[in-house]
C-alpha cells in the first residue's frame, strides 16, 4: 500500500542499534577507521526504512520490522498525514510563553532579496562551520526559487529558512544589526526567534519525519543556549535524538539503500546531534544517553559542499585539507577516542570524559593513546592549516585544546583526591602545564585575532572555570617559580575578558574564583617572603578583586569600566575582542538559571579539593548552573 502511494521502502542490513556491543579489545588504536565500528546483529528482525516526499520512518522492532510495508502499529499515524488541528497543539508544550503574539503570516517576515543575500553571507561565514548540517548550495537555491511564491513554501523548508535567519542574526553584534538592518539586535533576535518557533510549530516538529524540520530544530536550539536553562536544553537535546532515531539517522544511509548525497547529509545531522547531547550531558553532570552509541552511522566525508551534488551516484574522494566540515569531523574524532577510552572502564555505550582520568588505566597507556590521537589529528587536519585563515586557525585551536584537556584529565590530581599523597610530582607538572595551555588558548581566542571573534557567539565558559580551578590548585601547590609567575600574568589576561569577576554583586562562580585567587596570591607572597625572594608589585587585578570584596579597603571607582587596567596588562599586542554576537539582553527571566539556589554555596578552601571528591562534584554543579549549552571550545 505504501509503495502504491509513492513511498520508498528500504530494507536495512541486519545491523543492530540495540546498544549491545562486542567485547572491548585489550588495546585501543585510534588509527583504526571510525567507519569500521559497527554494532551487533538483531536476531529475528530486519530493519527497514520507509521514505516518501522528503520524510523517513525507521523500523527495527519485531514484529513491525518483519511485516510487509503496508502494515504498521494501529496507533502510528501514516507518513505525511496531517494531525487533527482541533486537538492540543503539541509544539506549544516545548516552548516558553511569548510576551508578544505569534506572527500572523510568516510569509511577510522573509527578508527582502538584498538582505537575504547578506544573511546568506553571514550564515556561511559565522554559523555554517560550527553547525555543518545544511548543504548550503542546494538549500539556498531551493529557497530562492520557492520564495517567489512564499505562501506555498513547504513547512519543513519554511522552518529551516527561519532557523537559518535566526542563527545568522544571533551571530551579529548590535552595531552590525544596526548597520545591516537598521534595527536593534534585541528586536531582530526577538522577531526571528518567535518566527522560527512558530515555523517549527507549523511544521509539527514533535511528530516530524522530516530531516529538514529536525535541522531547523537543531539550529533553533543552539541559538537559545543563552536563554534557556541548561536542564531545558538537555531535555530538548534528548528530544532531537529521539526524533533522529525514529527517522533512522543513527543507521548509516548506505546500509539502508539511500543515495550518497542523502547518506552524507544524514551522517552530518546525526553526528551534530550526538555531539550536542553528549556535551550538554557532560556539562550538566549526567551520564550520556546510550542512544548515542547504538547506531552504525559512519563518520561524515571530509569534503566541501561544492563537492556534493544531490544527484551524484557516488561520493567524491575526500580532500586532504581543512574543509567546511572540519570542526564537525574533529568532534566526531574526539567522540570516538572517548568511546574507546570509556570501553576500558565503563559498560558498553557509556561514554564520558571521566574515563580519561580513571585509575583503572595506567598513565603510560593513557599517554600512548593520547599521543596516537594527537598524531592522527595532526596528519588528517592540522598539517593543512593555514594560520592566516580564520577557520583553519579556529580548527587548530580546537584540536589542540582537546588534546590539552585529555592530558589534563589523564594526569589530574583529582583522581587521587582521597589519597593525595599518591600523586606523582610529574603528574602534577603535566596537569599544571596543560591547564595553563588551556587558559592561553582561551585568551588567544578571546583576543579575536585572525578574525576568530566571529565564532565566539557559540563558545561557553564552563570548561574555562574548571581549568582556572586546576591552575589555582597547582599554583598553590608549587608556591613559587617561573611557571607560577607566568600563571599570575595569565590569570590577569583571562579576567580582563570577564569583568563580572570585579563586581561586588556577582554570581557565585565569580565570587568563588575571586576568593581563591586572592587566597593563592597571599600564599604566593608569603612563600616568596619566607624564601627571601623579591616581592612582586601587586597586580592591578588583585587590587581590583580586593576592592570589590572589601570596598572599604581602598577607595576608587570605575573598576568594571577599566578591566584591562585592572588586569595588569600593558602589552600593546593584546587586542580587545570584537563584540561579535554576545547577547545584549534576555527577555525571559523565568528561564534563566535560578541564581538564588547558588547563593547558599559555601565557598570551600582550595585544599579541600585535594582531599574530598565531593567538592569537585559540588563545584561542577555550580558551574553547570552558571554555564550554558554546547561549549564548542572544549569539544
Amino acid at each position: 500500500m505504501l509503495r502504491s502511494l509513492g513511498a520508498k521502502v528500504e530494507p536495512g542490513d541486519e545491523l543492530d542499534d540495540s546498544g549491545s556491543q562486542t567485547p572491548s579489545q585489550p588495546d585501543i588504536d585510534v588509527h583504526e577507521d571510525i567507519r569500521d565500528h559497527l554494532p551487533s546483529r538483531i536476531e529475528g528482525s530486519t530493519p527497514k526504512l520507509v521514505t516518501t516526499e522528503g520524510t523517513s520512518r525507521y523500523f527495527d522492532s519485531a514484529p513491525w520490522a518483519n511485516l510487509g510495508a503496508e502494515f504498521q502499529h494501529p496507533e502510528v499515524e501514516g507518513l505525511g498525514e496531517p494531525m487533527n488541528k482541533s486537538t492540543v497543539d503539541e509544539g506549544e508544550l516545548f516552548f516558553e510563553p511569548e510576551q508578544t503574539h505569534a506572527p500572523g503570516n510568516l510569509a511577510d517576515l522573509h527578508p527582502p532579496f538584498q538582505l537575504l543575500l547578506k544573511l546568506k553571507e553571514v550564515y556561511i561565514d559565522r554559523v555554517d562551520a560550527l553547525v555543518k548540517i545544511v548543504h548550503v548550495p542546494s538549500f539556498w537555491s531551493t529557497l530562492m526559487n520557492r520564495l517567489q511564491h512564499p505562501q506555498g513554501l513547504p513547512k519543513s523548508l519554511e522552518a529551516l529558512a527561519f532557523a537559518v535567519y535566526f542563527a545568522a542574526i544571533s551571530s551579529l553584534s548590535d552595531k552590525e544589526c544596526q548597520d545591516i538592518f537598521e534595527a536593534s539586535r534585541s528586536a531582530l533576535v526577538s522577531r526571528y526567534r518567535i518566527a522560527t518557533r512558530q515555523a517549527l510549530v507549523n511544521a509539527e516538529f514533535l511528530s516530524t519525519y522530516s530531516p529538514n524540520t529536525l535541522r531547523a530544530f537543531a539550529i533553533f536550539t543552539i541559538c537559545m543556549r543563552d536563554t534557556y536553562r541548561l536542564d531545558t536544553l538537555y531535555a530538548l537535546s534528548g528530544l532531537s535524538i529521539r526524533l533522529a532515531r525514529k527517522m533512522g539517522l543513527h543507521r548509516d544511509g548506505a546500509s539502508l539503500g539511500l543515495s550518497p548525497f542523502e547518506t552524507e547529509m544524514r551522517r552530518r545531522l546525526w553526528w551534530h546531534l550526538v555531539h550536542v547531547d553528549f556535551r550538554t550531558a557532560d556539562v550538566l553532570g549526567t551520564r550520556p544517553s546510550l542512544d548515542l552509541s547504538s547506531g552504525d552511522a559512519k563518520m561524515p566525508w571530509n569534503v566541501n559542499d561544492e563537492d556534493l551534488q544531490p544527484d551524484m551516484t557516488e561520493l567524491p574522494p575526500e580532500r586532504n585539507a581543512i574543509t567546511s566540515i572540519a570542526l564537525c569531523l574533529l568532534k566526531t574524532e574526539l567522540w570516538e577516542a572517548l568511546r574507546q577510552f570509556s570501553s576500558l572502564t565503563y559498560p558498553p555505550g557509556d561514554v564520558r570524559w571521566e574515563a580519561v582520568g580513571s585509575t583503572d588505566v595506567s598513565v603510560a597507556r593513557k599517554d600512548s593513546f593520547i599521543n596516537q590521537l594527537e598524531d592522527r589529528l595532526e596528519s588528517r587536519y592540522l598539517r593543512y592549516c593555514d594560520p592566516s585563515d580564520s577557520l583553519h586557525a579556529f580548527v587548530s585551536a580546537m584540536a589542540r585544546t582537546a588534546i590539552c584537556k585529555m592530558r589534563l584529565f589523564a594526569h589530574s590530581p583529582r583522581q587521587f583526591a582521597q589519597n593525595p599523597g599518591a600523586v606523582a610530582q610529574s603528574d602534577r607538572d603535566i596537569a599544571f602545564a596543560n591547564a595553563t595551555k588551556l587558559l592561553e588558548y582561551v585568551t588567544w581566542l578571546k583576543a579575536g585575532r585572525h578574525d576568530m571573534g566571529k565564532y565566539m557567539w557559540q563558545i561557553g565558559t564552563s570548561h574555562l572555570w574548571n581549568t582556572m580551578l586546576y591552575v589555582l590548585i597547582e599554583a598553590r601547590h608549587c608556591k613559587t617559580g617561573p611557571q607560577v609567575e607566568k600563571t599570575w600574568q595569565l590569570i590577569g589576561k583571562v579576567f580582563s575578558h570577564y569583568p563580572q569577576v570585579f563586581e561586588e554583586s556577582t554570581g557565585a562562580v565569580y565570587k568563588a574564583l575571586g576568593k581563591w585567587t586572592l587566597d593563592v596570591w597571599q600564599e604566593y607572597v608569603e612563600a616568596l617572603n619566607s624564601e627571601d625572594l623579591p616581592l612582586p608589585q601587586t597586580p592591578r587585578y588583585i587590587a581590583a578583586l580586593r576592592r570589590c570584596r572589601d570596598p572599604t579597603r581602598e577607595s576608587g571607582s570605575g573598576v568594571r569600566n577599566n578591566t584591562m587596567e585592572a588586569s595588569g596588562l600593558q602589552e600593546k599586542s593584546v587586542e580587545k575582542i570584537p563584540a561579535l554576537g554576545w547577547k545584549d539582553e534576555v527577555t525571559y527571566d523565568g528561564l534563566l538559571p535560578d541564581w538564588a539556589s547558588f547563593e547558599s554555596y559555601e565557598i570551600p578552601e582550595l585544599l579541600s579539593f585535594e582531599m574530598d571528591p565531593n567538592e569537585w562534584i559540588q563545584w561542577e554543579q555550580l558551574v553547570a548552573g552558571h554555564g550554558s549549552h554546547t561549549q564548542v571550545s572544549s569539544l
